[in-house]
């Protein structure tokens, strides 16, 4: 009973953890635990590495790395010298090449074909879950690779207690979608979005089907679904309505006269 073991790792443990979490025998320091908040990430960038950032610069880099500590130490490395601070900022994502450099070596050279593959296509989800994730990569076990992501803390995060909704960490995503569009086409990716809202409009989540129509460029099947989704939205949803409206070609509008009616209500 006096012997402490104390492990670091990035996986879980192939051990009966719920037991020993039943009997109070585990404490676990989790990725949520680690990350830094917004005062914590204040005083590491300007008194640790010494940067002069402003409150807005400070809120911006731990928004955009989510707190994760090796994010913001390979930020602050980048911002050392640099005059154009808020610029670089402002642009900073996981295809910096420290970042880059950083999840390459950690994460996707790790990574079997087949799942690094399974990363590519999924980052161009905002969130995904098993059966999306099977729709757009045509894979048969969505749920068993998204379990064992987020097991290995592959910088995948749950959206719902239940572990059906993941999405990427935000720089992780950038890589991806960097990478994605390096290895992919464009017509390979806007199947991806095709497929994507097939799956959105089969389950009724119009919105998201919206959406990624209008990645795919298909924009008389996002111009139908706007059609009927505007009749409910005129009145309660403005500013998403006029958004989707205004991602429209002109084109859209001669071929389906509601949605000029949207626009002139949204201006009236």
């Amino acid at each position: 009973p006096t012997l402490h073991i104390i492990i670091s790792t990035r996986t879980d443990p192939p051990w009966p953890l719920a037991r020993f979490r039943a009997r109070n025998q585990l404490i676990e320091i989790r990725a949520q635990d680690l990350r830094f908040s917004g005062d914590e990430a204040a005083q590491f960038l300007k008194q640790t590495m010494a940067l002069q950032l402003s409150d807005e610069d400070v809120v911006a880099l731990e928004e955009r790395t989510e707190g994760w500590i090796a994010g913001l130490q390979l930020a602050a490395l980048s911002l050392q010298g640099r005059e154009d601070v808020t610029a670089f900022i402002r642009a900073f994502t996981g295809s910096h090449i420290y970042v880059a450099e950083y999840l390459m070596e950690e994460i996707l050279q790790r990574q079997p074909e087949t799942i690094e593959r399974f990363l590519l296509l999924t980052s161009a989800l905002d969130r995904m879950n098993a059966g999306l994730c099977e729709a757009v990569t045509e894979c048969q076990d969505g749920q068993a690779i998204l379990t064992d992501l987020h097991r290995a803390n592959s910088f995948i995060i749950p959206l719902d207690s239940e572990g059906h909704w993941f999405r990427y960490h935000h720089l992780f995503a950038d890589l991806l979608r960097s990478r994605l569009r390096h290895y992919c086409s464009a017509e390979a990716i806007a199947a991806l979005h095709q497929r994507a809202a097939d799956w959105y409009e089969a389950h009724g989540f119009v919105s998201e089907a919206i959406r990624h129509a209008l990645q795919a460029g298909d924009f008389g099947r996002a111009a139908s679904l706007v059609d009927e989704a505007g009749r409910k939205r005129i009145f309660t949803e403005q500013n998403t309505l006029k958004a989707w409206l205004d991602a429209l070609p002109d084109m859209a509008f001669q071929a389906r006269p509601r949605l000029e009616v949207y626009r002139v209500l949204l201006a009236l």
